[in-house]
């Protein structure tokens, strides 16, 4: 090997073996928030706050593990090292598709916390008023608002590799999914508010739904439009 090919190897292998170390570290955190909280509720019984800050936990420690396990197998040791293919155009190429699989992983774990939040904001409009409560109903509008941040490029993940992932398709399928979400998301708080006006404890119910949808429709659309245009080449 040149000294090109053999920086492009040291290259590869530096970059999986953070995937994997780092994947494997998240996988271990999310494992002992999910085994905690899941354990303290099932085998302590709590309840109201106790039982709330369980729930964060397991549902928290989920997430985790599925982003750690996905992390250590992209990053797994024995993996062969195709030199031709590490260059600038197959770098570009692979960046893209972990921009595509997170706009699709996101949108599902969002879908999970969803159902605490449901749950959650059910308590908190019964009058019970906890910390745990809140951050439940919040965690799925912080992913709603995650995953636009991923589709503008705002990141500091895009913006590392601003050179190699900003072009004239991203922008266009960039437009093309914001605007979907733009027309969800006014649809959306239409609805929330004739829901308000009926009932008041609906309208505000519906409003995370809304805000997550929102962010999940311009995730889906632009990994959508990535896979379509792949197939195009």
């Amino acid at each position: 090997m040149n000294n090109d090919e053999n920086a492009a190897v040291l290259r590869v292998k530096t970059e999986r073996r953070k995937y994997w170390w780092g994947g494997i570290a998240i996988v271990v955190v999310g494992a002992a928030a999910l085994v905690n909280g899941a354990g303290f509720a099932v085998l302590v019984g709590a309840d109201g706050d106790q039982a709330t800050t369980a729930d964060v936990a397991a549902g928290v420690g989920l997430g985790l593990l599925i982003v750690g396990g996905l992390m250590a197998w992209c990053g797994r040791p024995g993996q062969p090292i195709n030199v031709a293919a590490s260059g600038e155009g197959s770098r570009r190429d692979k960046l893209q598709r972990v921009r595509a699989r997170q706009l699709i992983i996101y949108p599902v774990m969002m879908l999970m916390f969803i159902v605490q939040a449901h749950s959650a904001m059910l308590r908190v409009l019964g009058g019970d008023h906890n910390f745990g409560a809140y951050i439940q109903i919040l965690t799925p509008v912080l992913y709603g608002w995650l995953i636009p941040v991923l589709v503008m490029g705002w990141d500091w993940h895009a913006q590392k590799n601003r050179r190699l992932l900003e072009d004239e398709l991203t922008q266009v399928m960039r437009a093309r999914s914001i605007i979907l979400a733009f027309v969800v998301l006014m649809s959306g708080v239409t609805v929330a508010l004739g829901l308000g006006m009926w009932r008041a404890d609906y309208g505000v119910m519906a409003l995370p739904y809304v805000l997550a949808l929102g962010g999940a429709s311009a995730g889906l659309r632009f990994a959508w439009l990535d896979r379509e245009a792949g197939r195009d080449g």
